[in-house]
């Protein structure tokens, strides 16, 4: 179900943004449920844009990105560059809340901004800014629609949506974090498998703090984004798991989640702002 979140996140939004206007804690099951449902799908094309993008930049002969053409049928730009793109435009065009679209419009804008950025640092070394921008741009900016769109629905107080906006990019850099970490804390056995087929996407956070703490480890970095395989992500990974990166991108992680569950105190008490705060919480843990 994890990656179910965002849709979750409209519909969770939309009943904790009509609970802050003292309306029941339900959204009846009428014309703006559906519309919400839309929007939800919405959300999720979004990030599924992104995550085609990520594959399709993989090293010309590397698994990941051979995994992603046979999946795809040599369709990744097509699919990647429009169609889910557009699709999520006509799911939220019928919206009755005309701002949906102009939330949408801004956060694809902003993945297009980062989707250059990404080619861009193809041959520059890591830095925490850069990593740190791709994060919020990419998850920060879809997390952050979810959430805005889903108490728009409900035509929500300007206060509301920006509160919930708010928390949605605290959220998502939060969630963008945890799946990093989750991958590279570990052996240094366990680090090398992953970054032999993963180093060549965008700027890793945990690996741009390695690389401020070990300067040599990020000269190691782009060798291995340049030419992929194990017998140069061996000594990568066991310069990485030397460092405190793991601990430093932990601590970024419980900041971003403290300030997502911070943002919610906007809003009314209710069970589905309990249920916003839980998944900003076991972000942190």
């Amino acid at each position: 179900g994890a990656h179910r979140v965002r849709p979750l996140m409209v519909l969770l939004s939309a009943r904790a943004a009509r609970a802050a206007r003292n309306d029941e804690f339900s959204v009846p099951v009428d014309g703006s449920e559906l519309q919400a449902e839309q929007v939800a799908i919405a959300a999720e094309l979004l990030q599924i844009a992104i995550t085609i993008h990520d594959a399709a930049i993989g090293h010309p002969g590397g698994r990941r990105r051979r995994a992603a053409r046979r999946l795809l049928s040599g369709a990744v730009g097509w699919l990647g560059g429009n169609h889910l793109t557009l699709r999520a435009l006509e799911l939220v065009r019928s919206s009755s809340s005309p701002e949906v679209i102009g939330d949408l419009l801004e956060a694809m804008r902003e993945i297009s901004e980062l989707h250059a950025l990404v080619h861009a640092l193809e041959d520059r070394k890591p830095t925490v800014e850069d990593a740190v921008a791709i994060a919020d741009g990419y998850s920060g900016a879809v997390f952050s629609f979810a959430c805005r769109a889903g108490a728009r629905m409900v035509g929500a107080e300007r206060r509301v949506v920006s509160a919930l906006g708010r928390y949605g990019r605290h959220a998502g850099l939060a969630w963008h974090l945890a799946e990093e970490l989750e991958c590279l804390d570990g052996d240094a056995d366990e680090v090398a498998e992953y970054l032999a087929d993963f180093a060549y996407g965008r700027p890793n956070l945990a690996l741009a703090l390695a690389a401020a703490e070990d300067p040599q480890l990020a000269e190691d970095w782009l060798a291995l984004r340049a030419k992929p395989g194990r017998s140069r992500a061996g000594p990568l990974a066991r310069r990485f798991v030397k460092t405190q990166a793991v601990r430093h991108g932990r601590r970024r992680l419980v900041k971003e989640s403290w300030a997502a569950r911070r943002a919610l105190s906007r809003l009314a008490p209710s069970p589905h702002r309990e249920s916003l705060d839980r998944i900003a919480a076991g972000l942190a843990k």
